[in-house]
């Protein structure tokens, strides 16, 4: 962690701050007393990918990096049944030579 802080060119108070721990937390884990949490460590390491970009990178990096995992993994689902829905729905069409008309949310109620 003192590597990294380091090269971002942080004091340990100005990365107790953005990370949002104290000064002493800090040096207490770079020192070897305190543990880092796998969280604390992810966020470090977010911090410096992040400095490390040129000024110019596009903004979807920084959403790419910023976005969890978990999400990430949801949305790849998500698009799966996407286009295995639309899939069923072009085999379907094909079979009967019409098209198979799509559910409309307009007339459904919002719980």
């Amino acid at each position: 962690m003192r590597a990294w802080r380091l090269k971002m060119g942080y004091t340990q108070t100005e990365l107790g701050e953005l990370i949002g721990h104290c000064v002493f937390h800090v040096n207490a884990q770079e020192r070897g007393a305190h543990s880092i949490a796998k969280h604390t460590l992810l966020h470090v390491a977010l911090l410096y990918a992040i400095q490390s970009l040129p000024p110019d990178a596009p903004v979807s990096i920084l959403q790419d990096m910023l976005t969890p995992q978990s999400v990430l993994d949801r949305r790849a689902k998500a698009q799966a049944r996407l286009a295995k829905r639309q899939a069923k729905r072009k085999r379907q069409s094909s079979k009967s030579g019409r098209q198979v008309p799509r559910r409309s949310s307009a007339g459904r109620k919002r719980s």
